[in-house]
């Protein structure tokens, strides 16, 4: 399924994203010519909007663990940020808890950050007019910025490993509640919208960060429109260590 409304597409798992930026519809490089949106909402774009919110400097979005690795080593100053299954990294300053992203923490430094989907879903949106990293924390924000362009939208739902994540496409479906209510996401978010938070801890990764002793990330993340700020990423293209390296940089 990938169904298009108006000017509206969501995404809603790692190999729609794939297919779409690599050979879309439109042609090669899906992205161009739209607003993207990327939605890890368990929780690197919860994370990422926090960190942004808490007066980070920017966040330095990278694929894989040794890309995060070679920028911190070329900008020792930056924070290393990022997690697999769920877990921080060793030898990483930062899991991946929006929680643990306290001003006191990060204000005023750079973060570099790589996940196990989030960062990815981010690097896919190369070409587009505007990246935006979207989450419950900053909804209205992002839906602002999008009825601000008559570009098309499209929504990249990061997904649970290769599948499909039930509250990336929630989030979707906030967002399509208001910019194209006819879209069968924001249906599906209708259906549950009273209880976000119960719901999500039902998911795969619900119930994983429950496991892992981190539930109270979902309830944290769920809060609605809690910042106000715009996180918007532009890819740059890095030489490091001699070898190139691919980031989506992220600033409010």
């Amino acid at each position: 399924m990938n169904p298009v409304v108006g000017l509206l597409r969501v995404l809603y798992t790692p190999s729609q994203i794939e297919a779409w930026s690599q050979a879309g519809p439109e042609g090669p490089g899906g992205a161009a010519g739209t607003q993207c949106v990327a939605i890890d909402q368990l929780r690197a774009t919860s994370t990422i909007v926090t960190a942004l919110a808490h007066g980070a400097a920017a966040v330095h979005a990278v694929a894989s663990v040794e890309d995060a690795r070679r920028l911190k080593r070329s900008n020792p100053a930056a924070l290393l940020a990022g997690e697999r299954g769920g877990l921080p990294l060793e030898g990483f300053d930062l899991g991946n808890s929006p929680r643990a992203f306290t001003p006191e923490r990060v204000g005023g430094r750079e973060i570099i950050l790589t996940t196990t989907n989030g960062t990815g879903a981010l690097g896919a949106c190369r070409g587009a007019e505007t990246i935006l990293a979207a989450s419950m924390l900053n909804l209205s924000a992002v839906i602002a910025a999008l009825s601000a362009s008559p570009l098309p939208r499209v929504l990249l739902c990061a997904g649970t490993g290769r599948d499909f994540s039930l509250e990336d496409a929630l989030v979707a479906g906030a967002i399509a509640q208001e910019i194209a209510p006819g879209h069968p996401a924001a249906a599906l978010h209708r259906s549950v919208r009273s209880e976000l938070p119960a719901v999500w801890r039902r998911t795969v990764n619900g119930r994983q960060l429950v496991a892992l002793g981190l539930g109270e990330d979902i309830a944290w993340s769920a809060q609605r429109d809690l910042f106000s700020l715009v996180a918007r990423g532009r890819v740059v293209d890095f030489i490091v260590e001699e070898k190139p390296l691919t980031a989506v940089v992220l600033t409010r």
